[in-house]
């Protein structure tokens, strides 16, 4: 186990049942490394990245974030955060509330900080002029970036995206791109999964190639 790893997990296993889904897998990611995550579907992609997230128990093995080990379950690190392919936006809020309501629920954020920190984000991500806006109104690569901009709120030092480009035109899929990267030169660590081995290999320092169901090691 080495210190200057901002994640490291260490022979992780899962079933479900009688079916190994996740097979000894032990990796390791620097600060602002993307790891690009691909393979077929039903092959343990989104269950690795949901125990990752804290979302999922895993059965057996070790987290470390800089050698110190950690639970990802314990909801008081936000050490990781999630963009979910569906993006999960509450659909009676508008763009500028689904950013502010987490850090404001939960980190017990003063509103008129959140409001100008949400306003800092947005901009970076193009989406200032949709604040008013509700999720129906947006488009599929409106509803990606403001997803990502509430995963940034919560300040997650590693942010995981499930399937980043499957509801974007194919001229999005740069924007996309654009965005792993200045977040990367911001230190942002990110894990994507992707069934797109073009986008995952074009954005990833380390990716980790998915064969077939049962052959996550």
């Amino acid at each position: 186990m080495s210190g200057n790893k901002v994640l490291e997990l260490k022979d992780i296993n899962k079933s479900f049942d009688s079916k190994q889904v996740i097979n000894h897998l032990s990796l390791s990611l620097n600060k602002g490394e993307i790891l690009s995550i691909i393979g077929p579907s039903g092959a343990g992609k989104t269950t690795l990245m949901r125990i990752i997230a804290g979302l999922e128990k895993a059965d057996t093995g070790h987290f470390f974030h800089y050698g110190e080990e950690f639970d990802p379950r314990d909801r008081q690190n936000h050490l990781v955060g999630m963009v979910f392919q569906d993006f999960n936006l509450f659909p009676n809020l508008t763009v500028q509330d689904n950013i502010t309501l987490a850090p404001i629920m939960v980190n017990k954020m003063d509103k008129q900080i959140a409001v100008k920190e949400a306003d800092k984000v947005m901009e970076q991500l193009e989406i200032s002029s949709l604040k008013r806006s509700y999720p129906y109104q947006l488009s599929g690569g409106q509803k990606q970036r403001v997803a990502i901009a509430r995963a940034l709120q919560m300040q997650p030092e590693i942010l995981c995206y499930d399937e980043p480009t499957s509801a974007l035109d194919p001229s999005l899929v740069d924007k996309v791109k654009e965005i792993f990267f200045e977040l990367k030169k911001k230190g942002v660590t990110q894990i994507v999964i992707t069934h797109d081995h073009r986008f995952g290999k074009a954005v990833a320092d380390k990716v980790l190639d998915v064969k077939a169901a049962g052959s996550f090691e």
